[in-house]
């Protein structure tokens, strides 16, 4: 069984991008994907993008990224504040090997890590310098959260994970419900190798599995269970993972969770 209360969880969305279409020369790509993080020890934000741009050249290519917050949201004990998309994106010039490879990063803010959640979403944009073309636009979203906690029970032999969340919002017992949930939702993941002469791959998630209501208690608390994904066969390996999201009245995400556990190992149940 995993419990879990995030601290900072990074998510990396799916974007629109221009990307070259692999060849047998560039078969061998590896996915471009950004990501944030919120960091709890130093209440630093920052972004990276990383993975395969452009098809192989015989020199390398310079590229500008540009890091830009697209939206947020600050929870305290009294208040939620939405944040404002950024007036400017964070430029970074980077160089793409002749692989068409690029990894760029840079530090875009701060926050509060006494903030009871806090949240920012970034569009990441890589650039033609020459030109100022677009060559491809991704996302990316960190999630810090003090308040949220996810349980996932994995059972091997039934093949099935149960999950369960808990939490308090806002200002507990308090009549504005700031912050407060009323919606759960989770979002499947897995890594999945049927047999050890196939090739493994993962499920690609295109949005939230299932939404609860919820309903806070007097004391600001509120729980939800009753989740459950069944595998339909044994594999050779396989990871499963969920990620929760918890959405205030207003449909503004509010909190944040994620637990995973390893089913197979090597043929073997595992189950934690």
């Amino acid at each position: 069984m995993r419990i879990l209360r995030t601290a900072g969880l990074a998510v990396a969305l799916a974007g629109a991008g221009l990307l070259v279409p692999a060849t047998a020369a560039s078969a061998a790509t590896t996915p471009l994907t950004a990501t944030v993080d919120c960091h709890a020890a130093t209440g630093v934000v920052s972004a990276r993008v990383s993975g395969t741009l452009l098809s192989p050249t015989t020199t390398p290519q310079a590229v500008t990224v540009e890091f830009k917050r697209a939206s947020g949201v600050k929870v305290t004990a009294t208040a939620r504040t939405v944040l404002s998309p950024a007036a400017q994106p964070v430029v970074v010039r980077t160089t793409a090997t002749t692989a068409g490879f690029v990894d760029a990063s840079a530090t875009t803010g701060t926050f509060d890590p006494a903030s009871l959640y806090y949240r920012e979403k970034f569009t990441v944009t890589l650039k033609n310098p020459a030109t100022g073309a677009t060559w491809a636009t991704r996302e990316g979203a960190c999630d810090y959260d003090q308040r949220t906690t996810v349980t996932l029970t994995c059972d091997p032999v039934a093949r099935t994970i149960t999950a369960a969340a808990t939490g308090i919002n806002g200002n507990a017992g308090g009549a504005d419900g700031s912050g407060r949930a009323s919606t759960v939702r989770y979002m499947y993941w897995s890594v999945y190798q049927p047999t050890a002469n196939d090739p493994g791959f993962g499920r690609n998630p295109s949005g939230w599995d299932v939404s609860h209501q919820t309903v806070r208690a007097a004391d600001g608390s509120w729980a939800d269970t009753g989740y459950v994904h069944t595998q339909a066969t044994d594999a050779w390996n396989l990871r499963e993972e969920l990620v929760v999201g918890v959405f205030d009245s207003s449909g503004l995400q509010v909190g944040a969770g994620k637990a995973a556990c390893v089913q197979f190992r090597n043929g073997q149940p595992v189950g934690s």
